[in-house]
């Protein structure tokens, strides 16, 4: 199986809950999925409010950071 990259925006993951998902990731789902922060997705409006990733051309957000988790992870689980 090949892993999937979970690429969270550098200044998301500063203002928001999106620290603990990469950190739920990386430690329950390393197997799974390769957790990345890049620069800047370009959404500033959006980087302050949610948090969010994307996998692929897929952009998974949500307010609360489990549920957040939990989506990425049912996206990285269909392939």
């Amino acid at each position: 199986m090949t892993k999937r990259v979970a690429k969270f925006c550098k200044r998301n993951v500063e203002r928001t809950e999106a620290a603990s998902v990469v950190d739920l990731l990386r430690k329950d789902f390393a197997e799974e999925v390769d957790v990345s922060i890049v620069d800047c997705f370009r959404r500033c409006l959006q980087c302050h409010v949610l948090p969010f990733c994307r996998i692929q051309l897929t952009t998974i957000e949500d307010g609360d950071a489990q549920v957040l988790a939990k989506r990425i992870m049912d996206q990285v689980r269909q392939g």
